[in-house]
C-alpha cells in the first residue's frame, strides 16, 4: 500500500515538473514583443484566445510573438500565421487566410477549422491596428 503511494507521488512530481518546464521554455522561446507595431486579441465563439503582436521595419514584418489559451490545433494556427506573415508587406500580409494557414499546418480536422479562421481574424486585426497606427488615424 504504502508503495502505491509513493510510485503515484512519484508519478505526481514526474508530471508537476514536465508541465512547469514546459510553461518555462514556452514563455521562453515566445517571448512577447515590447511596444508592437500591431497588436490583436481576439476570442472565437469556441472560447479559444488568440494574440498576436507585429513588429515592422522598412513596412515589411520582422518579429511576431503569439499566445492562445486554445488547443493544439488553435495553438497551431496562430503559430502559422505568425510564420508566414514574417518577412511580408502589409499588401502581402491581407493575402493570407484561413485555407493558407490550414495548409501551412498539413490540414486541419474539419471540426477545428474554426482555429485556421480564428488565427487569420487575429492577424488580420492585429495588421489592422498597424495600419491605422501608420495612418495617424485616431479612434
Amino acid at each position: 500500500m504504502l508503495q502505491n503511494f509513493l510510485w503515484i507521488m512519484l508519478g505526481a512530481i514526474i508530471l508537476t515538473v514536465t508541465v512547469l518546464v514546459w510553461f518555462l521554455l514556452y514563455y521562453l522561446l515566445n517571448p512577447s514583443i515590447k511596444d508592437p507595431d500591431g497588436y490583436a486579441k481576439i476570442t472565437g465563439k469556441c472560447g479559444d484566445t488568440m494574440e498576436i503582436s507585429l513588429k515592422f521595419k522598412d513596412n515589411r514584418v520582422i518579429e511576431t510573438s503569439f499566445w492562445t489559451n486554445g488547443c493544439v490545433h488553435s495553438y497551431n494556427s496562430i503559430c502559422a500565421a505568425a510564420d508566414i506573415a514574417k518577412g511580408k508587406t502589409p499588401d502581402q500580409i491581407i493575402n493570407i487566410d484561413a485555407n493558407m494557414i490550414s495548409e501551412y499546418v498539413g490540414g486541419l480536422p474539419v471540426n477545428h477549422l474554426h482555429c485556421a479562421q480564428l488565427a487569420e481574424e487575429t492577424l488580420q486585426a492585429a495588421l489592422h491596428d498597424y495600419m491605422l497606427k501608420t495612418s495617424g488615424v485616431r479612434v
